[in-house]
């Protein structure tokens, strides 16, 4: 008897294992939902840098300061139109010096140098040196060198109070300095105290020279 309930037991376990029996407790299972149910790992927006164009890029103050003046110095200058003539009257005082590419006449009064590429006439009064392409004084007074790279023409009445030098140099007027030119003219009325250097000369008669003569 003992044999048999014990060969019952084996077959009902098997049975069990093998699926064919069931039992009365229920079985706790997920809801299909809650299996169903997964959460997928969210998926990162891709990182974006900002992009951007050289048509919107800020220009610095310097960077358009820069950009003026290469505009200003490209252009090229203006000609110098050699009919040009500026003129200082009489009534106009200059402290200070002035420089200038077109011709120039003062008859007023300049306190310091003048400098022009250009003719130079001067019946008024200059305090600085002077310096021209052809320079003709008549009735005035200057108070330091006088340099031309062409001709210096000293009319009566006139003073220099300074060095004079030039390629040809005539003189009716007074000159308080040395003269050095290739050719020198000393008229009747002229008065010269300095030394000449020159390649020739001509002294008229009457005219007045105290100091050294060399020809070169």
């Amino acid at each position: 008897m003992a044999n048999r309930e014990t060969s019952n037991f084996k077959q009902a376990l098997n049975e069990l294992l093998a699926g064919k029996i069931t039992t009365d407790e229920p079985v706790n299972e997920k809801p299909k939902a809650e299996e169903a149910k997964t959460e997928a790992p969210k998926a990162e927006a891709p990182k974006t840098e900002p992009v951007t164009s050289s048509i919107f890029k800020e220009e610095s103050a310097q960077d358009i300061v820069n950009q003026i003046q290469s505009d200003i110095f490209s252009e090229p200058a203006a000609p110098v139109d050699p009919t040009e003539e500026t003129v200082i009257s009489k009534s106009v005082v200059i402290e200070g010096n002035v420089r200038t590419t077109s011709k120039l006449t003062i008859k007023g009064e300049v306190t310091g140098n003048v400098i022009s590429t250009a003719d130079l006439v001067i019946t008024g009064k200059v305090g600085g040196s002077i310096q021209g392409s052809k320079i003709k004084l008549s009735q005035c007074e200057i108070n330091d060198t006088v340099t031309a790279t062409s001709e210096i023409l000293i009319s009566p009445n006139s003073v220099i109070n300074g060095d004079v030098k030039a390629g040809m140099i005539v003189s009716e007027g007074t000159i308080n300095g040395n003269i050095d030119a290739d050719s020198v003219t000393l008229a009747n009325s002229s008065k010269t105290v300095g030394d000449i250097t020159c390649k020739t000369i001509r002294i008229n008669e009457g005219a007045s020279l105290k100091g050294k003569l060399e020809t070169i």
